[in-house]
């Protein structure tokens, strides 16, 4: 059993392809359009990328992968974009923002969790145009910065988490956030 990385066009993906080699972990990275359904229990846990551009069907794709997370408890990880799908997914809200946030921001820890303890924060590369306005009352706030107000959460019940930022982008910490999240399927 291995990792699937969802390649939704981020031009980030290689960075996060470039981690999980690094930490070892067995993967497979596939575009959008190339995966599956059926095939998604042969995976240990999922990692859904950023986004370059809006197309219809990597939303109707990524739907498809998180209601099989929620259906199976398959842990799963949203990025920026994967992020905000799973948020609206669960009922929550979206903002399209006046000027896009590039650059790195401190984010700071308002909940204990498996990323960050408690208080604790660190620094992070965003780069998006859309931001959490409601978060879904299926998940829980776990880290916030003064960007954006929603930058880290999980599902109450379920290994499923989110990130506003790019961890791929954000160094050690980064790596460090990727490789907490992949011990929850080891």
């Amino acid at each position: 059993m291995e990792l699937l990385i969802v390649n939704n066009t981020s031009p980030f993906v290689n960075d996060i392809v470039r981690i999980v080699n690094d930490l070892g972990i067995s993967f497979k990275c596939k575009l959008y359009s190339e995966i599956n359904i059926e095939e998604l229990s042969s995976y240990r846990s999922i990692i859904l990328s950023g986004r370059r551009n809006y197309n219809r069907a990597t939303n109707v794709k990524n739907n498809k992968i998180i209601e099989y997370c929620n259906g199976s408890d398959l842990p799963l990880l949203g990025i920026c974009y994967g992020a905000e799908l799973i948020n609206l997914f669960f009922g929550g809200s979206l903002i399209k923002l006046k000027n896009n946030i590039q650059g790195v921001v401190k984010i700071t820890s308002i909940n204990d969790n498996i990323f960050l303890p408690y208080k604790s924060s660190i620094h992070a590369y965003q780069s998006h145009r859309y931001a959490i306005y409601r978060l879904s009352s299926h998940l829980e706030l776990l880290c916030s910065s003064t960007e954006s107000k929603h930058e880290v959460f999980k599902h109450k019940e379920r290994n499923i988490f989110g990130v506003q930022f790019h961890p791929e982008k954000s160094g050690i910490e980064g790596k460090s956030i990727i490789n907490s999240f992949l011990k929850l399927a080891r």
